[in-house]
C-alpha cells in the first residue's frame, strides 16, 4: 500500500480509493514524506516504485484528469441543454445511475470502516471518546450554521414580492409522503433496524451505524483468536469496496453530463430568474458560514482552508456536477487519510458527520421555511422562528441519510410547526437544484473540517508531518536581503 501513495493521483482516481485503506495505511504517509519533504496530494508521476519519474505530455495528462473531464462534461451539458433542452431533459437517467452505482456501496463500506475503526481504535472506550468529541462539535456548528441562515433571511427578506412558478407541483407528492410529524419515541425506534438487510436496502446510514456499533462490542467480546480472521476480512472487503468506488468515479464525467443536461433543459437557464435572489441569498450565507464559521476551525486547528479545498478539488467538482455529497463520501475518508488523519477516527467521525453534520442543510432549510413564509405573506413571531429553530434540530437528524434528505427534511419542519404552507414547497422545488448543489458542496466541506478536527483532538490521531506537507497551515518566514559587501 505504501507504493500507492507514489502514483499520479491526478489521473487514476482508481489509485486514490485505495490510498489509506490499507492495514498499513500508518506507515505509507510517513514513507512518502521522507523520500518527499513537501509532498501535495494531487502531484506526481506514475510508476513503480524505484523507478525514474516518467515524463508525460501535458495533452495525456489532461485528457486523464477526471476532474478536468468532469468540467468539461458540465459545460458540455450546459450548452447541450440550452440548444436541445428536450432531448436534455431525458437525460435525468444518467446522473440518476452514476448515484445509485455509488449509494450501492456506501452501505457496505460505512460498516466496514465503523467496525475495524471501533475495534481498531483501542475499544469502545476510544471509540466513545470520538464518538462524544464529533457530536459536541457537530451539535455546536449546526447550530450556528442554522442561526446563521435564519438570520439571513430576515434581515433581507427575499420572500417579499415573489410570485410561486408555474408548473412547479408536478413532483411534492413524493416528498409530502414523508413529511409526517415524528413523536422522540418514534425518532428513538426508528434508529433501532428492524430487518439488518432493509437497513442495507434502503441505505439507511443511522441504522446501518447502530448495527455497525453492535457487531464491533461483539467482536471486541469474541477471544483474539477468533476476532482476528474477521478483522483481516473486513479490512480486505473494505480494500475492494474503495476499488469498486475508484471504478465508479471514472464515470463520472457520464453522470455529471446527465445531472447538469437534465437541469437545463428541463427548467431552463432563465426560467428560474425569479427566485434567484433568493438562491443568491442562500449562497451568499453559505460563503459566509465557509470563511467565517469553519474558517475560524481550521485557524485553530491549523490547516489552510484554501490548501484543504485544493486537495478536495476532484471530490467538489465532482458534487459540483452531481449536486449530491454522498457521491463522495468513501472518497472523502480516503482523501483525509493522505492528508495524514488516521483512518480509525476519521472511519467513524465522517460517516456520522453526513447523518448529523449536513452543514448546507442546517444553514439553507431554515432559510427555505422561512422564505415559504413571506411569499404567502405568514408573519413569524419570535416565538415561531424559536419554535421552527427546535423543531429543526430534531426532524433534521430524523432524516438524515435518505435519498432527498434535505427537501424531505423541509416538508418534515414545515408539517411539524404547522404554521407555514406546505404548498409553498413548490417554491424550492423549482429551485432545489440549485440549492441542493449549494448543500452538497458545504456538507462535504463541513465533514472534511469534522473529521480533520476530531483527528487533530484525539491523541495520536494524525500524523502531524504528513498533515504539515498537505493541508497545514504555512509559517510565513522573514527573509533577510544583503547587498554586497555585507551591508
Amino acid at each position: 500500500m505504501s507504493s500507492s501513495i507514489e502514483k499520479d493521483e491526478e489521473n487514476s482516481t482508481n489509485e486514490d480509493a485505495e490510498h489509506g485503506t490499507g492495514t498499513d495505511s500508518a506507515t505509507a504517509p510517513q514513507e512518502a514524506t521522507k523520500n518527499n519533504p513537501h509532498p501535495e496530494p494531487e502531484s506526481g508521476d506514475g510508476g513503480a516504485p524505484g523507478d525514474p519519474p516518467r515524463k508525460r505530455s501535458r495533452w495525456r495528462s489532461a485528457a486523464s484528469n477526471t476532474g478536468l473531464q468532469v468540467l468539461t462534461s458540465a459545460i458540455l451539458a450546459a450548452i447541450f441543454g440550452i440548444l436541445a433542452p428536450d432531448t436534455a431533459a431525458e437525460l435525468k437517467p444518467l446522473g440518476d445511475a452514476f448515484i445509485d452505482l455509488v449509494k450501492l456501496t456506501v452501505p457496505p463500506i460505512v460498516f466496514l470502516v465503523v467496525v475495524t475503526g471501533i475495534v481498531s481504535v483501542g475499544g469502545m472506550k476510544a471509540a466513545g471518546r470520538i464518538a462524544l468529541k464529533a457530536i459536541i462539535y457537530f451539535e455546536i456548528i449546526t447550530t450556528i450554521g442554522t442561526l446563521l441562515g435564519l438570520a439571513a433571511i430576515n434581515i433581507f427578506r427575499p420572500g417579499d414580492g415573489v410570485a410561486p412558478p408555474a408548473g412547479a407541483t408536478d413532483d411534492i407528492d413524493s416528498y409530502v409522503d414523508g413529511a409526517k410529524e415524528k413523536s422522540i419515541s418514534e425518532f428513538l425506534l426508528g434508529l433501532i433496524p428492524h430487518n439488518v438487510v432493509h437497513s442495507f436496502a434502503t441505505g439507511d446510514i443511522i441504522q446501518i451505524l447502530v448495527f455497525a456499533v453492535l457487531f464491533a462490542i461483539a467482536l471486541l467480546h469474541l477471544p483474539k483468536r477468533q476476532s482476528d480472521p474477521v478483522l483481516r476480512a473486513f479490512s480486505t472487503l473494505s480494500d475492494v469496496f474503495f476499488r469498486i468506488i475508484g471504478m465508479v468515479i471514472r464515470l463520472a464525467p457520464i453522470g455529471v453530463f446527465g445531472a447538469v443536461a437534465y437541469t437545463v433543459g428541463a427548467y431552463g437557464p432563465e426560467a428560474l430568474t425569479a427566485l434567484m435572489k433568493y438562491v443568491g441569498l442562500a449562497l451568499a450565507t453559505l460563503i459566509v458560514f465557509l470563511t467565517l464559521v469553519l474558517g475560524t476551525v481550521t485557524r485553530i486547528i491549523g490547516v489552510s482552508l484554501i490548501r484543504l479545498i485544493r486537495g478536495l478539488r476532484r471530490e467538489l467538482v465532482i458534487v459540483l456536477g452531481t449536486s449530491s455529497s454522498e457521491a463522495v463520501m468513501p472518497h472523502l475518508i480516503a482523501r483525509l487519510q493522505q492528508f495524514g488523519c488516521k483512518r480509525d477516527v476519521v472511519g467513524l467521525v465522517v460517516p456520522t458527520g453526513y447523518s448529523f453534520n449536513l452543514d448546507g442543510v442546517a444553514v439553507v432549510v431554515p432559510m427555505s421555511a422561512v422564505f415559504i413564509a413571506q411569499v404567502y405573506g405568514v408573519p413569524l413571531s419570535f416565538t415561531d422562528q424559536l419554535t421552527l429553530f427546535l423543531v429543526f434540530l430534531f426532524v433534521s437528524k430524523g432524516t438524515a441519510g435518505v435519498t432527498g434528505s434535505a427537501f424531505i427534511t423541509l416538508a418534515n419542519l414545515i408539517a411539524a410547526v404547522g404554521f407555514i404552507p406546505v404548498g409553498g414547497l413548490a417554491l424550492i422545488l423549482s429551485i432545489e437544484r440549485f440549492l441542493s448543489l449549494m448543500r452538497a458542496l458545504t456538507n462535504v466541506l463541513g465533514n472534511a473540517v469534522a473529521g480533520i478536527a476530531i483527528a487533530r483532538w484525539e491523541p495520536g490521531g494524525i500524523d502531524e508531518e504528513q498533515f504539515a506537507a498537505t493541508i497545514g497551515r504555512r509559517r510565513r518566514t522573514r527573509t533577510r536581503t544583503s547587498t554586497p559587501g555585507g551591508k
